[in-house]
């Protein structure tokens, strides 16, 4: 064999060893975690050992019943109904014990009444000019929408819809039909 050749072979053998020590390593912890029995484990001599594992809680049954802290204000209150907390029991023997607790008093729901009327939509007409000097006709505002020009005089309705109320020189105004939503439209805009 070359000794380049021999060299390479050499720095193969090395990385595969390095390789092979980091995945060892790496693997190792979780192969070698212990596991414990899932019951008893008899042992020698028909005995039998418990299981290895964290030892259990002892839980002290009488202590349940006694209150560690005083209650915090407020720990009666159920967040689920509405109204004051209930108070809390008083003392046996008592004159608040022998006597009958007081009915809650129902909190009046708030009146909330029909809803408002929906707002008035935009009139969507331009002012766009004022005809006048045509013999017994008077003003004649000119509108667009932007695909029709139409023309009306005051009081008159526009398409079934709008009416004019007032032309001015600079500007008019109109309002749906119904008499609501009264607009004013400035000459050559909006």
């Amino acid at each position: 064999m070359e000794p380049a050749q021999r060299a390479r072979w050499i720095q193969l053998g090395v990385l595969t060893a390095v390789l092979l020590a980091v995945v060892y390593f790496v693997l190792m912890p979780a192969l070698s975690a212990p596991t414990f029995p899932a019951g008893p484990v008899a042992t020698g001599g028909g005995r039998v050992a418990a299981k290895a594992g964290p030892r259990p809680v002892e839980v002290r049954l009488d202590a349940l019943g006694k209150p560690v802290a005083p209650e915090a204000e407020g720990a009666r209150r159920n967040p689920f109904k509405m109204g004051a907390a209930t108070p809390a029991p008083a003392p046996e023997g008592t004159v608040a014990a022998r006597t009958p607790p007081k009915p809650a008093t129902p909190v009046a729901p708030v009146p909330v009444g029909p809803p408002p009327p929906p707002p008035v939509p935009p009139i969507p007409y331009r002012f766009i000019g004022v005809l006048s000097g045509v013999p017994g006709q008077g003003r004649i505002a000119v509108l667009t929408d932007g695909r029709t020009v139409v023309h009306g005089r005051v009081n008159e309705i526009i398409e079934g819809r709008y009416r004019i109320v007032t032309i001015g020189e600079e500007s008019l105004q109109i309002e749906h039909a119904d008499g609501r939503g009264r607009q004013t439209i400035r000459l050559l805009g909006q």
